[in-house]
């Protein structure tokens, strides 16, 4: 078997060989940075699997997979949040940090990005489209002149150009050429800026909102000022509450400006006027940002003047299905990102690693208790032939060492509640046995001579059940969602399939026979019934 250290190489292994191939579509101009790092993760995991010791090289590894991949991420999440609550200062400083992790053009990019939002809110607009438009003269990924395109549709919000954007909306949409999702996402607020909720819902609706796989805090922020917009209470305080969550948490100023707008729009003009006036004096308490206090005077002489633009349209239908798109995005967000723990997940992550204690705390009856395990629990063909069908299941909750309870454990925490959620905890617990129990058949009729012993096998099987329960979500999950899940899923199954024909002592026949017998249970069993989000009734 393995040390300890060694087995946490090989999944470095596989982030390195599927990251190379996806960063190399972006270009060696743009991605070189991103290669190098990754190109030094690889290394250290094939040296530490060739040369060694595989106790320097595993840790060191794993070190700077935290560094060039987990850090950045956070970063970029955080300077995503300031952008949109206008924190321009933070967004900047967020952007020069990330330029430690991201080289070259990458770190330029998002420094210049968050300079043109700055310059925008400080009205400097010749100077922040000339920042942009130099980006946009080079060559880049799609993926990142979208991102220009977004900062530039964002200036205009900020300078309040909303009839400018409902004309380049219009313009794009009597073409024959596919309207971006971006300006679609823009032009829903613009009209609502002008006072057409048909129009908006419908805007919003084609933007694909679900699609962007953004979170839920992300989401919030977005749909924000769709339902403030449109008089919303109920569900303008359930984004506030959305939009808390993480440790950036909304300004309580922002949260005032925005239910003072809810309440024009529901023709309550008493009461925006007291929150305007609240939320002045707070800005003016805490020193916020000048462009806060700007927006709020505005709004504020808007009410006192009474140039209110007043709604047209269906303004029900537009809450409705506005709320609506928020419900795809949190169902695409349980299933893809699960962030909600399980009680059955746990309860078998905690099992295998109480198993694991017991070698912690070496004496005489854990060990003979331990021994007492494998000898009568690790699945052996002989044995199970002969009648000892038990260690079919008992197998799965025994690991060699600590390393490789936890690998284990880390699987079955990800993809276990993705099968929960799609299938509910009764049906994943029953995947979860079942693609076990035939994952250690597999091992028993095609690999004989290898006693085994680990959970990977059922955790396979949850694999496969997830992939083949996101295949039939056709009617619930957004197609560009499916497509990508189940493309890198594949690509994630090929490679383990491929690597478990070089690691030692792995018990390959039973990860792939969990495979295919959790994905042939997925396409059997039938995913739960979507539940609806609940909102305050209005009113209340």
């Amino acid at each position: 078997m393995p040390s300890q250290f060694s087995l946490w190489l090989y999944p470095l292994l596989l982030f390195s060989l599927l990251a190379i191939a996806l960063r190399a579509r972006l270009g060696f101009a743009w991605a070189w940075g991103f290669i190098v790092q990754v190109l030094a993760i690889g290394l250290c995991a094939i040296l530490g699997l060739t040369i060694g010791p595989d106790w320097l090289y595993a840790p060191l590894g794993w070190a700077l997979f935290v560094i060039f991949a987990v850090i950045p991420r956070i970063l970029l999440s955080r300077l995503d949040t300031c952008v949109s609550l206008l924190r321009a200062k933070q967004a900047i400083d967020c952007a020069h940090k990330l330029k430690f992790f991201y080289w070259g053009q990458p770190g330029q990019f998002w420094i210049d990005m968050t300079t043109a939002n700055a310059l925008f809110l400080e009205r400097k607009v010749d100077e922040a489209l000339e920042i942009l438009t130099s980006w946009e003269k080079k060559k880049l990924p799609s993926a990142v002149s979208d991102v220009i395109y977004t900062y530039r549709l964002s200036g205009r919000a900020v300078l309040g150009q909303w009839r400018e954007i409902v004309d380049e909306y219009e313009t794009a949409a009597a073409g024959n050429a596919k309207v971006s999702n971006r300006l679609s996402l823009a032009a829903s607020r613009a009209y609502l800026e002008i006072g057409d909720a048909d129009q908006a819902a419908f805007t919003l609706e084609q933007s694909q909102l679900s699609e962007s796989r953004a979170n839920s805090k992300s989401v919030a922020l977005t749909l924000l000022p769709y339902f403030a917009l449109l008089g919303a209470i109920p569900e303008t305080e359930k984004m506030f509450e959305v939009g808390d969550g993480g440790k950036m948490a909304l300004p309580e100023y922002v949260k005032l400006y925005w239910l003072a707008r809810c309440q024009v729009a529901a023709e309550k003009f008493g009461e925006a006027k007291i929150g305007f006036l609240q939320c002045l004096d707070l800005i003016a308490a805490q020193n916020g940002p000048p462009n806060w206090l700007a927006r709020v005077q505005h709004q504020l002489e808007r009410v006192n003047s009474g140039e209110i633009v007043p709604l047209t349209g269906n303004v029900q239908s537009a809450i409705a299905r506005g709320w609506h798109v928020f419900e795809q995005c949190d169902f695409v967000e349980k299933i893809i990102f699960p962030n909600k723990n399980s009680f059955v997940v746990t309860a078998l992550i905690t099992l295998i690693l109480f198993v694991e204690l017991i070698r912690a705390f070496p004496n005489q009856l854990s060990s003979d208790a331990l021994f007492f395990c494998h000898l009568f629990g690790r699945l052996q063909a002989h044995e199970v032939m002969h009648g000892q069908w038990w260690r079919l299941i008992t197998y799965l909750f025994l690991h060699a060492h600590l390393s490789h309870a936890v690998l284990n454990v880390i699987g079955l925490f990800w993809f276990g509640r993705m099968a929960v959620n799609i299938y509910g905890p009764g049906r994943f617990l029953f995947i979860y046995l079942a693609a076990g129990m035939l994952s250690g058949m597999s091992h028993v009729l095609l690999a004989p001579a290898m006693p085994a012993v680990g959970a990977s096998g059922a955790i396979m099987g949850i694999f496969g059940a997830v992939a083949a329960g996101i295949w039939r979500l056709k009617d619930a999950l957004p197609r560009g969602v499916r497509r990508q899940e189940l493309s890198w899923m594949l690509g994630l199954a090929l490679s383990q399939v491929f690597l478990d024909q070089y690691m030692p002592h792995v018990a390959s026949m039973a990860h792939l026979g969990g495979l295919v017998f959790g994905f042939l249970i997925g396409l059997l069993i039938q995913p739960k019934k979507r539940e609806s989000l609940s909102v305050a009734p209005r009113g209340a």
